[in-house]
């Protein structure tokens, strides 16, 4: 009997331990399957990843090469350069990630093929642009572009339809696969203490991943929630202020020439100055909000620290001077004369530091030096910039706090309430965006220094472009070819500011105030330029520019947005979409310089100067110069092919190109009044000059026959 009672409990044991192992092996093999499916998942949201980027790339390079198509601006081909050198290795990702999936594979395969020929295609639309933009026009109205793109969305559709597929039939799995896993190990847990252990504890890591994932994912919306909350609340204060900025600062720009008593100056210069600080501490703050949310974007280029300096300088002398401070600037010798960074923020950051400089100092110097050092490669440098003054100092105890938003020294209270706190946190937070870092030491009483240093920072082979700014007062409308200009504003103060701005112009403006009647003038008056309100009730400015796009003969009109947004993604989508855009508050200047994108400048005789005779040449013949016989060959050979179509046609590109041989002729056989006559050319096609254009491609027969008569024997 007890040997049977062995034998059943022997039994019942090897029973309950095969079942305990069973439990724990069947457990195990269902988390790992578990987390293979996972796995899956991961690599399709990757491979999903990949097909939106491949789209995003090829809606922005269409949408620049259109853009580059309307305005000839190059730079609106960044897009398409970025398409063409990141495509590629997108598909490969995705051959890659597909390969054991021949369904999605053959479709990756399909829309590579269409990918390449939307690439193809633009690029010969920009050939085209590059000889005429007729041409480039003629080839986009084949509607071909249009067609490879729906084909390539059609295709982004079914790979999306695939994708979705598989990704519910892994979830599905991945569900599955949890169900089995908690009752494995429920079983194993039932059948031994050590597997209920087991399957306890691998409870709790599923619970708790379920857990930890839905908080992140409650964490997640909640983030997006309040981002958007925020963005929203930034675009709205930003319009909301900018918008009645810009009546102020624009009428009071209007009325710096109008008013005579000293009185009336001095509140219009208080005003002035009032709306400027205002919209510096806009700026401030929505600055500081790119930079927590991660959205500020560099934009290296070739800079020259010697005309940075000089600007500072230039910008905080007359209120260094007005202090009886002495302000120098000092930059090596041997600084290399272009190095590659953002000028913009490098620019805003020495005017926060050297602006703080001036209001802390009441006497002695304000001295800014530019160092640099070498690196191991001869490619690269350190940049080195300090910024030394004699002011009132910062307490030691509060160095590091003073980089903090809205924290002040609080050595000076009565200077501290013309500032905001800002600016030294935007300047810590920029440079270290740039890669530097910012120091201070400071003596409580004798002065502070700030100490920028940027390492490794690239030398630029091109030299950096220079700054010739136009003053407000040097603006003038009429220098710009005489247009009808088409404003549509809701505000009325603002078509009022802009009716102010060309007040005795020879521009026509016609004003409109809703989105239904931008669309009806435009299409009646035919406008040269429209300026359109982004933000207006009803029909906004973006559903304007789409209806008026549909119109035959409007196609290329010059669309040109005012926005008082000051937010990152909505100025890449007004580039993208519009011709240009100004952000208010503009002033006279601003608007200026956009206009003049679009409308050539008209062609103004100097006073006292004598017009010449159709007939001849205005380039004047050196007599100790003879000129080539070789030359006067070459010249004669133009005379008969391609100057004849040229001179008839008045074709801007072609005469561009006609200059630019001229001139390169002209500095190989070292013949200056031939290179005089070039350069007078390709300044006519690049202002739209047609006139003078017409008048001066007319004179190079007399100046072949000029050059001939002045030959060497």
């Amino acid at each position: 009997m007890r040997r049977l009672g062995n034998r059943f409990y022997r039994t019942i044991v090897i029973l309950w331990i095969t079942l305990s192992i069973g439990s724990v092996v069947l457990a195990a093999i269902s988390w790992v399957q578990l987390t293979g499916r996972m796995a899956e998942g991961r690599q399709m949201n990757t491979i999903r990843q990949d097909l939106d980027g491949i789209m995003q790339y090829l809606t922005d390079a269409e949408s620049g090469t259109r853009g580059y198509v309307i305005t000839g601006n190059t730079n609106l081909l960044a897009p398409l350069n970025e398409a063409i050198t990141n495509i590629p290795s997108r598909f490969d990702d995705l051959v890659q990630l597909s390969h054991n999936n021949l369904s999605f594979l053959q479709a990756v395969t399909i829309m590579r093929g269409e990918a390449d020929l939307c690439l193809d295609w633009q690029r010969q639309v920009i050939e085209a642009r590059k000889h005429s933009f007729d041409r480039a026009a003629s080839l986009i109205a084949t509607d071909q572009g249009k067609k490879i793109m729906a084909a390539i969305r059609e295709q982004f559709d079914e790979m999306g339809r695939i994708y979705s597929s598989q990704i519910n039939e892994i979830r599905e799995q991945i569900r599955i696969k949890i169900y089995r896993a908690n009752l494995t190990s429920l079983a194993a847990g039932i059948a031994g203490i050590g597997a209920g252990l087991i399957a306890f504890w691998l409870t709790q890591v599923a619970l708790k991943q379920q857990r930890r994932e839905r908080e992140l994912t409650e964490a997640r919306l909640q983030a997006e929630h309040s981002n958007q909350e925020k963005t929203a609340f930034l675009a709205n204060m930003s319009h909301e202020i900018r918008t009645p900025m810009n009546a102020i600062l624009g009428f009071s720009e209007l009325l710096q020439n109008d008013l005579r008593e000293p009185s009336h100056q001095r509140y219009l210069t208080s005003i002035r100055s009032s709306a400027s600080s205002l919209l510096l501490l806009i700026n401030d703050i929505l600055d500081m909000s790119k930079i927590e949310a991660g959205v500020m974007e560099l934009h290296p280029e070739p800079t020259d620290l010697r005309e940075i300096c000089d600007f500072v300088h230039a910008l905080f002398s007359e209120p260094a001077a007005k202090k009886g401070l002495q302000l120098a600037c000092h930059v090596v010798d041997n600084l290399p004369h272009a190095l590659l960074l953002d000028r913009t923020r490098l620019r805003q950051i020495l005017i926060n530091l050297v602006g703080n400089a001036v209001k802390f100092t009441d006497k002695g110097e304000i001295e800014i030096n530019v160092l640099w050092e070498k690196e191991a490669t001869s490619s690269h440098v350190t940049l080195v910039i300090e910024i030394q003054d004699t002011g009132v100092g910062i307490p030691q105890d509060r160095l590091d706090a003073i980089f903090k938003p809205f924290v002040q020294a609080g050595a000076h209270l009565e200077k501290e309430k013309q500032g905001t706190g800002l600016g030294l946190s935007i300047v810590k937070r920029l440079t270290e965006i740039m890669g530097g870092t910012v120091t201070v030491g400071s003596v409580l009483g004798q002065g502070s220094a700030f100490h920028l240093r940027f390492p490794h920072v690239p030398i630029s082979a091109r030299l950096a472009a220079p700054d010739h700014p136009t003053t407000a007062s040097q603006v003038d409308f009429n220098e710009l070819r005489a247009a009808t200009l088409l404003v549509v504003d809701d505000n009325e103060t603002n078509c009022r500011l802009i009716a102010g701005m060309f007040a005795n112009s020879h521009h026509h403006l016609v004003f409109g105030s809703t989105g239904e009647e931008a669309i009806a003038k435009a299409r009646e008056l035919k406008p040269d330029i429209l300026l359109l309100d982004v933000r207006m009730p009803g029909m906004d400015g973006y559903r304007v520019l789409e209806e008026i796009r549909k119109i035959p003969t409007l196609e290329f009109l010059p669309i040109i947005a005012v926005t008082a947004s000051n937010l990152k993604s909505e100025d890449s989508k007004l580039r993208e979409r519009f011709s240009g855009f100004v952000r208010k508050p503009f002033s006279q200047l601003e608007l200026f310089e956009e206009l003049a994108d679009f409308l050539p400048r008209s062609p103004r005789a100097e006073p006292g100067s004598k017009t010449a005779s159709p007939s001849q040449p205005e380039t004047a013949l050196a007599a100790s110069a003879p000129t080539p016989k070789e030359l006067i060959s070459q010249l004669r050979l133009l005379l008969l092919d391609p100057w004849p179509a040229i001179r008839d046609t008045v074709a801007v590109n072609e005469s561009k190109v006609f200059a630019q041989g001229l001139e390169g002729l002209g500095q190989r056989w070292h013949c200056q009044p031939l290179v005089t006559y070039a350069q007078k050319l390709l300044q006519d096609a690049e202002n739209y000059a047609v006139t003078d254009l017409e008048k001066h491609l007319g004179e190079f027969g007399a100046l072949v026959e000029q050059l001939a008569q002045n030959s060497q024997p």
